[in-house]
């Protein structure tokens, strides 16, 4: 789910190699009511279009995808599925970092508009690792959240705490009374910060022609393992932000109480002693190690129960369960009571095929990475 997260951060946002120079950050009002605007300029200025962009409203926090073309310094930019219209700017650069001009809507109000660049000096650096979105609107965005208490849910005799954010559905727990205060302190944190980036994916999820209701991505949190040391929970996503289709996904987590390291399946079992993850080492290293030896180790050991039978090559409707490629990429693991649960990647046109095996903790205890201090239960 990681990858398909990312994936969907880059298309939507075009943050990955669009922001440069032409990009202009505003903010300011359409009547009273506060927004904030980016424009990004390609193409010449004799293109249709040549612009696009992104607002949202400071008490909504949700983004209203917008398209159009810059004429000299007038910037006109609309909200629309297919020949329907629905929002409408008309802004004219009026000084180095002023714009004003109008908005008006399909039912044929229209108020005034008045922006000026915004000055990102005031706004404190809390930008989160691995955020993939705009990192400018997230320091904006990020500002506003706000996060209330829902409900109380026991786990193995612990409390667990379920909060959403004011602006948005994207239910998420901290770690409630009954845990000692110093696994509070440390892991409450790491909780808040994996809620913040649900939470500012559910704002950002809107389509070129639908308006973003808050709730396009589904998010559906279960607690997995729990112990002195560890908690173990997993993610399962599907969404709609525009595109082809909706897609779907999950993400399994480790932390550690003692700690707040969410661990990668990397460090936890190691099929090799050249086991390495990612940010360990170089893409090619850990690509390396994930062929040669995870994803054939994995293979036999769920084989070894499962029996899988290669699919005949004109047998197209079929699940190669055989294929390694299958094993090592995206799959998806969630670590669990009786053992890590994994689900090998397939694309979105046969992710059909896709199922979940249980590998118990017997089967895993010879390939425990050293440097995981804990033992399998």
């Amino acid at each position: 789910m990681k990858k398909l997260i990312i994936l969907f951060f880059i298309f939507h946002s075009i943050i990955a190699f669009c922001q440069s120079q032409e990009d202009t950050y505003l903010e300011g009002t359409i009547a009273k009511s506060k927004i904030y605007m980016r424009i990004h300029i390609f193409g010449s200025a004799t293109e249709e279009p040549n612009a696009n962009g992104v607002y949202f409203y400071q008490n909504s926090l949700k983004d209203i995808h917008l398209e159009g073309t810059q004429k000299s310094n007038v910037f006109t930019l609309v909200f629309k599925n297919q020949d329907t219209i629905y929002e409408k700017f008309i802004i004219t650069k009026t000084g180095k970092n002023n714009f004003e001009g109008t908005w008006s809507n399909a039912q044929g109000k229209s108020f005034p508009v008045k922006l000026s660049q915004i000055d990102f000096s005031n706004y404190k650096s809390t930008l989160l690792e691995d955020y993939y979105g705009d990192e400018k609107f997230y320091l904006i965005k990020n500002k506003f959240l706000e996060f209330k208490k829902q409900k109380t849910t026991v786990y193995k005799n612990k409390e667990f705490v379920w909060y959403t954010e004011k602006h948005c559905n994207a239910l998420f727990f901290r770690l409630g009374d009954t845990f000692l205060e110093k696994n509070r302190n440390i892991v409450n944190p790491v909780l808040e910060k994996t809620h913040i980036k649900n939470t500012l994916a559910q704002l950002n999820c809107s389509s070129n022609f639908e308006y973003n209701t808050g709730g396009n991505i589904s998010f559906d949190t279960e607690l997995t393992f729990l112990n002195s040391n560890l908690l173990g929970f997993k993610t399962s996503s599907s969404w709609y932000c525009g595109g082809a289709y909706p897609d779907n996904g999950t993400t399994g987590y480790l932390i550690d109480l003692n700690t707040g390291k969410n661990y990668e399946i990397d460090e936890i079992i190691a099929f090799d002693k050249s086991v390495t993850t990612e940010k360990e080492s170089n893409f090619d290293t850990w690509v390396k190690y994930r062929q040669n030896y995870f994803a054939p180790k994995l293979f036999a050991i769920v084989n070894s129960e499962q029996h899988f039978v290669k699919p005949k090559e004109n047998d197209e409707d079929s699940c190669d369960m055989t294929d390694l490629d299958r094993w090592w990429g995206d799959e998806t693991w969630v670590y669990t009571e009786k053992g890590i649960e994994f689900t090998p990647s397939f694309p979105h046109v046969i992710r059909a095929c896709q199922e979940t095996y249980l590998v118990p903790f017997e089967k895993l205890k010879k390939y425990k990475n050293p440097k995981f201090k804990y033992v399998f239960f």
